[in-house]
C-alpha cells in the first residue's frame, strides 16, 4: 500500500466517522446511530429518555404524595368524628350525672323533711304522755305513773344492790371492807363478798358488824 491509499483510507474513515458524529449529536430523539461498537443513541434521544425517566419518577413521586395525602385527610376526618363523638357522649354523661345528682338532692330534702315531721311527731306524742324531757342525775331511777294519772315522774328505787367486799390486810390483823354500787369491782380480788340491799357492813373495834337499813337509807 502507497501512502496516498492510506490517506485516502483515512479521510475516508474520518469523513465516516464524521458522518456518524453527526447524526449522534444532531439525530432525533428516537434514532440510534450503529457504529462499530454497538448501538449508540443520539444525544437528543439520551435527553429524551432521561426527561421520561424523570416525569416517570416524579409523576409515581406525586402519585404516592397524593395517596398520603388522601390517607391523612382520611384518617383526621375520621379522628374529628371520633372526637366529636366523644364530646357528645361526654356532653351526654354530665347531663346524665347531673340529672342524678339533682334527683339525689331532691329526694335528699324529702327525706330529711319527713324525717323532721316524724321526729316532731314523736317529740309532741313524748310530751303528750307527760315523760321527762330531762335526765340530768336520774342514774337509777325508776319512771312511773303520777298518781293523778296525768304522766310519767322519776322517782328513786331502792332495787339497787351495793357490793361488799371483804378482804385481810397484809398481816392478817385486820379485816378490809370495800362497797359501792356504781363501781366495777373485779371479785377475785376478793376474799370474799356480796351483794345486798339494805344492809351495812363495818367495821367497828376491828370486828364485822351488819346493819339493817330502812328504805330511804338504801335510797340515799
Amino acid at each position: 500500500m502507497s501512502l496516498q491509499t492510506d490517506l485516502h483510507q483515512a479521510v475516508a474513515q474520518v469523513t465516516a466517522d464524521s458522518a456518524l458524529l453527526h447524526t449522534i449529536v444532531h439525530g432525533t430523539a428516537a434514532q440510534t446511530v450503529t457504529t462499530e461498537g454497538g448501538a449508540v443513541a443520539t444525544v437528543a434521544k439520551l435527553l429524551a429518555d432521561a426527561d421520561a425517566r424523570i416525569n416517570l419518577a416524579a409523576d409515581g413521586l406525586l402519585a404516592q404524595s397524593q395517596a398520603a395525602a388522601q390517607d391523612a385527610l382520611t384518617s383526621a376526618e375520621l379522628a374529628a368524628s371520633e372526637a366529636d363523638r366523644a364530646r357528645a357522649s361526654a356532653d351526654q354523661g354530665v347531663a346524665d350525672t347531673t340529672a342524678v345528682l339533682n334527683q339525689v338532692q331532691s329526694g335528699g330534702n324529702q327525706i330529711l323533711v319527713d324525717a323532721e315531721a316524724v321526729l316532731q311527731q314523736v317529740i309532741a306524742r313524748l310530751l303528750a304522755v307527760g315523760l321527762p324531757d330531762m335526765l340530768t342525775d336520774a342514774q337509777g331511777m325508776l319512771l312511773r305513773v303520777k298518781a293523778d294519772a296525768t304522766g310519767y315522774e322519776l322517782v328513786p328505787t331502792v332495787a339497787s344492790p351495793r357490793f361488799y367486799g371483804f378482804t385481810l390486810s397484809g398481816d392478817g390483823s385486820e379485816l378490809l371492807l370495800t362497797e359501792g354500787r356504781d363501781q366495777v369491782f373485779e371479785t377475785e380480788a376478793f376474799d370474799a363478798w356480796t351483794v345486798a340491799e339494805g344492809v351495812y357492813f363495818a367495821i367497828e373495834n376491828n370486828a364485822l358488824v351488819m346493819n339493817l337499813g330502812t328504805a330511804l337509807e338504801v335510797a340515799a
